[in-house]
């Protein structure tokens, strides 16, 4: 499983690798306004249920707290899993 290639819609890829970016630098205001974040990010989240779950999870980090990231490849062309550790 070394660098595997990552297969999946160019939307959900360019999707995936923009809210992991936003996530890893703590860039919440970002994260919170996904709705003005493109049309691969509308298409990555065409619902808020699931999504809105990252943004709780992320209001638990503290300023020493490390963030990272787990089971985000994406899958069936254009399903990701984000899923963030904090520690």
């Amino acid at each position: 499983m070394l660098n595997e290639p990552e297969f999946g819609y160019d939307w959900a890829i360019e999707a995936k690798e923009k809210l992991n970016a936003f996530i890893l630098s703590d860039n919440h205001p970002k994260l919170i306004d996904y709705k003005n974040l493109g049309k691969s990010v509308a298409l990555a989240i065409p619902s808020p249920d699931h999504y809105l779950l990252l943004l709780y999870t992320l209001a638990l980090k503290t300023q020493k707290d490390q963030v990272s990231l787990f089971n985000d490849k994406a899958l069936m062309c254009s399903l990701t899993m984000i899923s963030v550790m904090i520690n």
